[in-house]
C-alpha cells in the first residue's frame, strides 16, 4: 500500500524521534560511565535502555500497521508514548542524579517521571473501555470523573516544584522522596481499581487471553509500584509495563486478525454472492440473432455498488440496465442487489415502460431502504426487437453513447432525471430513440471517465470515445475490450478509486425469433 506525503512525513518524524531518543540516553549512559554510577542505577538504567528499544519496535510496527491495514492503534500508541516517556525520564534521572551541576534537570525528569504515571492510567482506562466497545452515559461521566481526578494530580505534582513535599533534589545533586510521595499512586490506583471492576463486569465481552492480559497490567504495576514505594533503590515499574504493552499488542494483533480473517470470508461470501446475480455468460441469449450484448464490471473493491443488467420482458422486448449506487462495499452491495431486483420484477411483471417502472421502483426503494440514505444514478431503457423502437430514462447517470452503421460512437447528452431513492413520488421522463440495423448502445458508470492516473488527471469521455472508435468497433465485446485495454494504459498501478462498469448492445434487426 502506497503512503502519501502526509503519513510518510509523520511516519519519517515519529519514527527519527523514538530512535534518536533511544540513542541519546545509550550516548549520554556512555559518556556517564558505567564505573562511576552506583550499581542500582546502572541496572535501572539498562533495564530502562531495554524497554525503550522494546517500545520503539513496537512504535515503528504500530506505525506499519496503520498505514497497511487502517487499524486503530490511537489509544494504544498514546499509552505506548506515555509509558516511554517514563523510561525516558527514568533512565535520564538515574543519570542525572547526584551530580550538582545537574539538579534542575534532575528535578524536571522526575517532575515528568510522576506526571507520566497517572496519565498512563487515565489512558489505560480508556484504552480499556475502547477494547469493550462501551459508550454509555455512565462511562462517560466516570470518563469526566478521572480527567478531572488527572488534572488534579498533575496540579499537585507541579506544586511539588515550589513546596517540595512529594521529592527534592538537594544541593548534592541526590534526589530524595519526601514524606508525601506516595499520594501521587492514589489516582493511579483508583483508576486501576475502576478499569479492574470494568473488566471483571464486562468479561463476557472478552476472550479469556484478553482478560489475562488485561488484568496483568492493571494487578502488576500496583504490585511494582508498591514495593517500590517501600524501598528506594529499584524502578521497574515502566519496564515491566512495557513487557505487558508487547504483550497487549501481540493480542490486539491476534484479535485483529481474526476480525479482519472474519471480515475476508463474509466478503468472499459478499462478492460471490453479486457474482451470481449479475449476468456473466456471453452471448446471453444464443439463440436470438436480432441483437448482441457484452457487458464487463471491476468493481473498486471486492464488491461494489454498479450494476448492468439485461432481461427479456417478453418475446418482443428487452431490458438494459446499467446503475450506480452511492457509497462502496458491501452495504453498497446490498442497496444494489435490491434496486436490480426491483426494476427486473417491476418490468417484467408489469411490463411498464422505463419511466413507471422506475417511478414505482423509487417509492418502494424510499419505503423500504430510505434510513441507509442512499441513491443510485439510473440508466434503463426498454426496446421493441421487431422495430429498434425503444424508450430510455436517465436518473442522474452519464451520457450513453451511440453508434449508428457506417459511422463513429457519439455521447448523446439531455438533461437528466434526478437520482433513484431521492425525491419520492417522482415522475422520470422517458426519451424515445429508434436504432436500425448496425447500431450500437454504450452505457457505463463513472468509474470509467473519472478513473484517474498518478498525476490526478482524469480518463475522461473523449478517451473512451477514441477507444470505442478504434478498430473492432463493430463487435460489442470488442468495444468494451478496447475501452477497458485502454483505461488499463491511461491509469497504469493507479489505485482504483471507483467501481468501472460498462455495457455494450448491438441491434442486427429482424423479425422477432
Amino acid at each position: 500500500m502506497k503512503l502519501d506525503k502526509k503519513t510518510r512525513r509523520i511516519f519519517l518524524l515519529a519514527s527519527t524521534a523514538y530512535a534518536l531518543l533511544t540513542l541519546l540516553v545509550m550516548v549520554f549512559f556512555a559518556l556517564r560511565g558505567k564505573d562511576e554510577l552506583p550499581v542500582q542505577s546502572v541496572i535501572n538504567i539498562s533495564i530502562d535502555i531495554f524497554a525503550m528499544i522494546m517500545g520503539c519496535v513496537i512504535f515503528l510496527t504500530c506505525l506499519i500497521d496503520v498505514a497497511k491495514t487502517g487499524a486503530n492503534y490511537r489509544i494504544y500508541m498514546y499509552l505506548l508514548n506515555v509509558v516511554f516517556l517514563g523510561l525516558l525520564t527514568d533512565a535520564g534521572a538515574w543519570m542525572a542524579d547526584g551530580v550538582p551541576a545537574l539538579r534542575i534537570v534532575n528535578i524536571s525528569l522526575n517532575t515528568l517521571y510522576y506526571m507520566a504515571t497517572p496519565m498512563a492510567a487515565c489512558l489505560f482506562y480508556m484504552f480499556i473501555t475502547t477494547q469493550l466497545k462501551l459508550g454509555e452515559a455512565r462511562l462517560h461521566t466516570m470518563q469526566k470523573f478521572l480527567n478531572a481526578g488527572l488534572m488534579i494530580t498533575i496540579g499537585v505534582i507541579l506544586l511539588n516544584l515550589p513546596f517540595r513535599f512529594l521529592f527534592d533534589v538537594g544541593a548534592d545533586g541526590v534526589y530524595r522522596r519526601a514524606a508525601f510521595s506516595p499520594i501521587c499512586n492514589i489516582y493511579g490506583y483508583i483508576t486501576m481499581l475502576a478499569a479492574l471492576i470494568l473488566v471483571f463486569k464486562e468479561r463476557k465481552q472478552l476472550e479469556r487471553y484478553k482478560i489475562v492480559t488485561l488484568l496483568l497490567y492493571v494487578i502488576t504495576p500496583i504490585v511494582v509500584s508498591i514495593f517500590t514505594a517501600m524501598s528506594y533503590g529499584l524502578s521497574i515499574g515502566y519496564p515491566v509495563t512495557m513487557c505487558i504493552m508487547l504483550l497487549m499488542y501481540c493480542i490486539i494483533n491476534v484479535s485483529q486478525g481474526r476480525a479482519q480473517a472474519a471480515n475476508a470470508r463474509d466478503m468472499e461470501v459478499a462478492a460471490a454472492i453479486q457474482n451470481g446475480v449479475m449476468p456473466r455468460r456471453f452471448p446471453p441469449f444464443p439463440d436470438r440473432k436480432e441483437f448482441d450484448i457484452y457487458a464487463y464490471m471491476d468493481p473498486a473493491k471486492e464488491v461494489g455498488g454498479d450494476f448492468y443488467d439485461f432481461f427479456l420482458t417478453d418475446s418482443d422486448h428487452i431490458g438494459l440496465v446499467i446503475a450506480d449506487v452511492s457509497g462502496k462495499g458491501v452495504p453498497a452491495a446490498l442497496f444494489m442487489m435490491i434496486t436490480k431486483a426491483l426494476i427486473k420484477n417491476t418490468m417484467i411483471q408489469t411490463g411498464d415502460d422505463p419511466g413507471d417502472a422506475l417511478y414505482k421502483v423509487n417509492n418502494q426503494l424510499l419505503n423500504s431502504a430510505g434510513e441507509l440514505s442512499m441513491f443510485v444514478t439510473i440508466w434503463l431503457a426498454k426496446i421493441e426487437i421487431s422495430t429498434g423502437r425503444g424508450v430510455a430514462v436517465n436518473a442522474g447517470h452519464e451520457h450513453p453513447a451511440i453508434l449508428r452503421s457506417g459511422g463513429d460512437f457519439e455521447l448523446v447528452e439531455y438533461p437528466h432525471s434526478p437520482a433513484v431513492c431521492v425525491i419520492p413520488d417522482m415522475d422520470f421522463e422517458e426519451r424515445e430513440f429508434k436504432l436500425d440495423k448496425g447500431d450500437m448502445l454504450f452505457v457505463y458508470t463513472d468509474g470509467v471517465p473519472e478513473a484517474m492516473n498518478h498525476g490526478r488527471k482524469q480518463y475522461d469521455t473523449d478517451r473512451m470515445l477514441k477507444a470505442l472508435n478504434s478498430e473492432g468497433k463493430e463487435d460489442p465485446r470488442v468495444s468494451v475490450e478496447n475501452v477497458k485495454a485502454s483505461l488499463a494504459e491511461y491509469v497504469a498501478d493507479a489505485e482504483q478509486f471507483d467501481d468501472i462498469t460498462m455495457l455494450c448492445f448491438k441491434y442486427n434487426g429482424g423479425e422477432v425469433s
